[in-house]
């Protein structure tokens, strides 16, 4: 890492509001060095309070200030502005800036999550159609052994019908044979 940009714990945010930041004193008095007290946001699940460094932000040149406005060096919509107009207009390039790099960071994220998905699809998608061939022939498989089972089913009715029909005309004969022996 550069030895100019070690000075400042925020100095890579110091290099994305200030490009020219080299030239300017990357020091911080010792007072920023102090944390400060800040409330948590209102919704959050704690109330307690966080001790947040307040960054360092250098006071910006007037080329800087003019980069920053989108104008000319010195011009003079610039230099008669508010300081704390001037202040929030960079805090909230900072805070866009944040924004834009935090939503590249989660596309890029999406992106290789797809990926991912798109792989294990690649993979996974043989063993489905395999294990969807074999459901298949399960199911023919299954629906020929109910078949079978019916047939056998009305097979044995039909012979539980016929044996019973044995058994009523074997007692019959059975009865006439006993009335016969007796001369009845």
């Amino acid at each position: 890492m550069d030895p100019k940009n070690e000075t400042s714990p925020n100095a890579a945010d110091n290099q994305m509001l200030n490009p020219n930041a080299e030239n300017e004193d990357l020091t911080l008095p010792l007072e920023s060095i102090q944390p400060r007290r800040v409330s948590l946001h209102k919704r959050s699940a704690s109330d307690s309070l966080a001790f947040v460094k307040e960054p360092y932000w250098p006071a910006p040149s007037a080329s800087a200030q003019g980069r920053l406005l989108g104008g000319a060096a010195g011009s003079s919509s610039t230099s008669h502005m508010d300081p704390k107009k001037l202040k929030r207009l960079i805090a909230n390039r900072a805070s866009a800036q944040k924004s834009r790099l935090r939503r590249v960071e989660y596309v890029d994220k999406l992106e290789k999550k797809a990926e991912f998905l798109e792989a294990t699809v690649s993979l996974v998608s043989p063993r489905v159609t395999s294990e969807r061939k074999k459901r298949m022939m399960l199911l023919k498989e299954n629906a020929e052994l109910k078949q079978r089972i019916e047939f056998y089913d009305k097979l044995l009715e039909k012979q539980d019908a016929e044996y019973k029909a044995l058994k009523e005309e074997r007692d019959l004969l059975s009865f006439t044979n006993l009335l016969i022996q007796e001369g009845i």
